[in-house]
């Protein structure tokens, strides 16, 4: 019996995916991505955090994009793109059921901060980890969440939107479940690496806990 849900952030919780490449393109400038997809983008350039990726990429201005970076990323963020309906009130309703929850992104402590307190969820979250700027660790990360809340992976499913996630839930040898409730997920992709389950609706992803959990209302 599983003991514990981890949540991936952008494209699972928060429809964030959409600033996190506005605040991308503005920090480094329409001569370098006017020509670039949202999805190309995310394929050459997400996966460490935003400081890791302009060390890595644009190592003589890191500082400067940075704070580019996280101007844009807060000023959009005011526009609230949105958390699928009834999806903080089902983690509310696992924590109160005991069981444990957690975030583990890929984001960078900076950004994180700027999402969970304008949504005002931190506090939803028994531990948190954000990324790392060397590279995509979300196996990692989930790893150092269950050892902090003391369960093991073997009694925990990580939820996430991309097929990168079902990668990394395997690494971590967590039950992997696809997020595929947002217009940004990319479901053919997440069943390519064939996941444990795949969501496409926040009621089917309750109807899943529920059977493991019993009721959630």
């Amino acid at each position: 019996m599983l003991k514990a849900i981890v949540f991936d952030f952008d494209g699972t919780i928060a429809n964030t995916l959409p600033i996190c490449f506005y605040a991308f393109r503005q920090a480094v400038g329409p001569e370098i991505c006017d020509s670039m997809t949202d999805e190309d983008i995310r394929a050459k350039y997400f996966g460490p955090t935003e400081e890791g990726v302009f060390q890595k990429h644009f190592p003589d201005k890191v500082e400067e994009l940075c704070q580019k970076y996280y101007r844009a990323y807060e000023e959009m963020q005011k526009e609230t793109f949105g958390m699928p309906k009834g999806l903080m009130e089902l983690i509310h309703a696992l924590s109160r059921k005991g069981v444990h929850v957690a975030l583990v992104t890929a984001k960078g402590p900076v950004s994180c901060k700027i999402s969970l307190d304008h949504y005002g969820i931190a506090d939803a979250f028994e531990t948190i980890e954000v990324g790392s700027p060397q590279g995509r660790a979300k196996d990692q990360g989930i790893l150092k969440a269950l050892e902090t809340m003391g369960v093991s992976p073997e009694e925990t499913a990580y939820v996430g939107d991309s097929y990168k996630d079902v990668i990394s839930s395997r690494k971590a040898k967590v039950a992997s479940w696809g997020a595929a409730w947002m217009e940004t997920a990319s479901p053919e992709k997440i069943l390519a690496e064939k996941p444990d389950e795949i969501f496409y609706t926040v009621e089917e992803f309750k109807a899943r806990l529920e059977k493991e959990f019993g009721p959630l209302d």
